[in-house]
């Protein structure tokens, strides 16, 4: 059975950020929030799995208008699709006045179109709209700009409309902070903001083409946005206007804004192909340069290991890179990233990172399916981890992020604010989704199927259905039921495991009895299932999609244990019984059973089973031959034993995290087993 605390811990940490969400926006968690029961709070896994609490926590602040999202989404605004915005705003950080002027071009889609519903919330005030350069009436009303066009639009004809406007958009989406007596502007829409500071059609669904941005502000700022720098220039004394170039598809909430006297410099990626290079960008408060010079230059590193699995960069003729706010953990907006500037952990540089494959360059279509953009994110966490590390640190980040409690990935309510970005949910158990796939397809089939993702959905939205099935033509498997369990089911299975060995002419008979002890409905999985040998284990593939099932198999050798997804591809819980229920038991011998849990913290209980009377020797080792702690030495009677182990050594001090082994001499039959304890 696999550990469970963490589950409990991120309930708690929550709860914390239920508190704080009152504080004013410049209030960073710094800190763990709250310590992993029976360990240090400062363990590295703990740290490294706090920025999915504050990215959530950050971005549920802006979930008070979900609730706006139907009456914002009107009939109208499936008549016409957006191809390109040109933002031109003046911002006053004196007065907090943004005075601004949008154009959108846009093009008629089946119907006739009369008028164009805009999404612009009341705080902003419209002062005229023209349609090719003729001045239009319009009306604004419960946050929707309703423009009356010049004339009838035929369907395929394009549209242009210039809304002039004004006004304050401070807010929870927008906001005029200072650091250092400095003014730091910045902008994040996620999911419905953008309506908050200009005027759009808010809507995944709907991705523009392209963007520019025309942003003016006092002389002594520097504004960050999207895509490439192409001009900075002095409109009058005294200020300067910085034109930022968006030349690939973009979703409205990933437009932004980062304003600030920031202190900057640049790193190079290389591309797949050898030859395009391509600037990474850092914007830092001038305070914080010393650990961003020294902390974000992996970010290199990172895009050339996620480039390498999921494909080029998307984003690869124009840049990457980070600019600072006052946030918790950060958002992934598209070519830059807005990162709070107490954290530099790889895991959040990485999180982050990410989201330009799974969440930028492939939308969501909804929010129902957060999980597509959150979900994959974290995963690629562990992947980082595995390139940089190798495959037990991938297990570990894993592992670190299994969620073993009740709900679904899926989004059932998107008017409950905390249910989108749950950090149990639509992070942890959604990372599972694809570690799971990978586990089930194997390597080469499942970075192809990322790949065919990626050329079907690519700079658009999708939905889980529309990845499943990107995912079920590549492997040539039906994963209709694997979806609905995973994304729309709750839980997860518990196997429940007993098995014998037996010898017969040729070899060993080996069987196994495999069930499923969950309330929820059964599961239908592949299993791995490891049989483990003195001169080498051999895997097997179980289809699994029974309550109870039977499996029996035939090898060379004699047979000393058996470990059911010994790998960690499957999120559950596992227990080891003895002999009873399986069929045809044969005569025994000493066996060393898997210890549960296993990984585990701080203790785990390891069992073991003799058939007669016997001198039994029990103890632990690290990776080096080292002993650790004898656990058992002495004479004991026939049938099932356990002995625990807490996880310290002979003197009473705590092991570090890691591989260990079990070693078990009983009547002159030895048994091994490898244990990891997690931090």
């Amino acid at each position: 059975m696999r550990s469970i605390f963490r589950p409990l811990l991120t309930l708690v940490a929550m709860t914390i950020f239920w508190t704080i969400s009152a504080l004013p926006a410049l209030a960073i968690l710094t800190t763990p929030l709250a310590p992993v029961p029976e360990e240090s709070p400062y363990t590295r896994i703990y740290k490294s799995h706090q920025h999915h609490l504050q990215e959530a926590e950050t971005k549920t602040r802006f979930m008070a208008l979900m609730h706006e999202q139907d009456k914002a989404r009107t009939a109208n605004m499936e008549l016409y699709n957006v191809t390109f915005y040109d933002l031109v705003m003046d911002l006053d950080p004196g007065t907090h006045i943004l005075d601004g002027v949008t154009t959108i071009l846009a093009q008629v889609l089946d119907s006739p179109l009369t008028t164009m519903d805009l999404n612009l919330l009341s705080n902003m005030t419209v002062h005229g709209v023209t349609v090719a350069g003729n001045n239009v009436g319009h009306t604004h009303s419960s946050d929707i700009l309703t423009v009356t066009l010049d004339r009838t639009y035929q369907p395929g004809e394009m549209v242009t409309v210039v809304v002039q406007y004004e006004g304050n958009p401070a807010s929870n989406y927008f906001g005029w902070d200072t650091y250092g007596g400095d003014p730091l502007i910045w902008t994040l829409s996620e999911p419905y903001g953008a309506r908050n500071w200009w005027p759009c059609k808010d809507l995944n669904t709907d991705k523009a083409d392209s963007l520019d941005l025309h942003i003016t502000v006092p002389d002594d700022l520097i504004v960050a946005s999207n895509g490439l720098l192409v001009a900075e220039t002095v409109p009058s004394p005294g200020k300067k206007t910085y034109h930022w170039e968006e030349r690939y598809p973009i979703v409205t909430y990933l437009v932004s804004l980062a304003i600030h006297p920031y202190a900057t410099f640049s790193n190079t990626y290389t591309g797949l192909d050898g030859v395009t290079t391509m600037p990474v960008d850092y914007y830092v408060i001038p305070d914080y340069l010393g650990q961003a010079q020294a902390s974000y230059p992996v970010t290199v590193n990172m895009l050339e290991a996620f480039a390498g699995g999921f494909g080029e960069y998307p984003f690869i003729n124009e840049k990457y890179g980070h600019a600072h706010f006052p946030w918790g953990g950060g958002m992934e907006h598209q070519t830059l990233t807005s990162m709070t500037y107490s954290g530099y952990s790889e895991m959040l540089i990485s999180h982050e990172l990410g989201h330009q494959w799974f969440g930028d360059m492939i939308t969501c279509a909804d929010f129902h399916h957060i999980w597509l953009n959150e979900g994959f994110a974290t995963w690629t966490e562990a992947y980082w981890r595995e390139i940089n590390e190798g495959t037990a640190a991938y297990r570990e980040e894993m592992l670190g992020a299994a969620y073993y409690g009740d709900g679904t990935i899926y989004v059932e309510n998107p008017d409950n604010f905390w249910e989108i970005f749950d950090g149990n949910l639509s992070y942890r158990k959604a990372s599972w989704v694809p570690h799971m796939l990978r586990g089930m397809m194997g390597d080469a089939t499942f970075f192809a199927a990322l790949l065919e993702y990626r050329n079907v959905y690519g700079f658009d939205s999708a939905n889980t259905e529309q990845f499943r099935d990107v995912f079920a033509e590549i492997s040539g498997r039906d994963l209709d039921q694997f979806f609905q369990q995973w994304i729309y089911g709750s839980g997860h299975p518990h196997y429940l495991v007993n098995w014998t060995s037996s010898s017969i002419e040729g070899g060993t008979l080996v069987r196994v009895r495999i069930e499923q002890t969950q309330n929820e409905p059964v599961f239908e999985m592949s299993l791995q299932l490891n049989i483990e040998q003195m001169f080498g284990n051999q895997l097997k593939v179980l289809e699994n999609n029974q309550r109870v099932q039977h499996y029996s198999f035939q090898v060379n050798g004699q047979v000393d244990g058996i470990e059911l997804d010994p790998n960690d591809w499957v999120l559950c819980q596992i227990n080891y019984g003895g002999t009873s229920d399986v069929p045809d038991n044969g005569t025994g011998k000493a066996r060393l059973l898997a210890n549960v849990p296993n990984p585990f913290n701080p203790g785990t209980t390891i069992n073991y089973e003799l058939p007669v009377d016997a001198q039994v020797r029990i103890s632990v080792y690290d990776l080096s031959g080292r002993l650790v702690r004898t656990l058992e030495d002495g004479s004991r009677t026939a049938g099932q034993h356990s002995v625990r182990w807490d996880g310290r050594n002979a003197q009473g001090s705590a092991q570090a995290s890691g591989m260990y082994f079990v070693r078990m001499n009983a009547g002159g039959t030895t048994g091994i087993r490898k244990i990891t304890l997690v931090q």
